[in-house]
């Protein structure tokens, strides 16, 4: 059961949508604090650092006013989850986002009740992770930062959303060789990965892994069974 004792900063310079979203996020059981600005949600933030983050990425004037939030939201010691929310949906901004520590970016016009889906399988997600002790991966040259859902190869950062971060771990702790199960990688998302699915985000980890290495060839199908990390001969 996902606990609901969480507390949500939602940042959003269009009044209608910022009191929708904080309506929904109330409803659903979450303390919910929602700011128009960035410089007001940084202030908010040095008297109580939210759980998880939804800001767009245009606020008022400041046309990346949300990426100067993440930014700030860096200095913390504790890692906060940042979904982004907004109409700008080229490969840079996406980018831009996952590597400033958005763990999802999602495109505007979202229907609530998908946000609101999103926002409680990341939760389970991230509450998970941060439990016990950080895992240590088996393969050489893939390295893991779980609190902040940030995978490197070879020193490059991956760009990977949380689901796909939790994907990835199975097969750093399998190692090489080893068989990572559908159901294993379902489990690791709590459920938000379906069966009929994986195939495509084990597309997006592969993806990633070749924005940084043009080469690489190392995720492969096990007929009936799953997939394996290893060099094909």
């Amino acid at each position: 059961m996902l606990n609901h004792d969480y507390h949500i900063a939602v940042i959003e310079d269009d009044p209608v949508q910022l009191e929708s979203l904080e309506t929904a996020l109330q409803e659903q059981g979450f303390k919910v604090q929602g700011f128009a600005d960035r410089v007001s949600a940084e202030a908010g933030f040095d008297d109580t650092l939210p759980d998880l983050v939804i800001s767009d990425i245009i606020l008022g004037d400041e046309v990346d006013g949300g990426f100067e939030l993440a930014k700030h939201l860096l200095s913390y010691e504790r890692a906060i989850p940042v979904i982004f929310l907004s109409e700008r949906q080229s490969e840079f901004d996406i980018y831009t986002g996952h590597a400033l520590g958005a763990i999802d970016y999602l495109p505007k016009p979202i229907t609530l009740a998908v946000l609101m889906a999103k926002v409680k399988n990341l939760l389970r997600i991230t509450s998970s992770s941060h439990a016990g002790e950080p895992k240590v991966s088996k393969i050489e040259g893939l390295e893991l930062k779980e609190p902040q859902f940030k995978a490197y190869w070879h020193d490059q950062p991956l760009d990977l959303t949380a689901t796909e971060f939790e994907m990835l771990k199975q097969f750093a702790l399998a190692g090489e060789r080893g068989v990572v199960s559908y159901e294993t990688l379902q489990a690791a998302t709590q459920g938000v990965v379906e069966r009929n699915t994986i195939n495509t985000h084990i597309c997006r980890i592969r993806s990633a892994f070749r924005a940084v290495d043009p080469d690489f060839n190392l995720i492969h199908n096990e007929y009936g069974r799953g997939y394996s990390w290893y060099q094909k001969s």
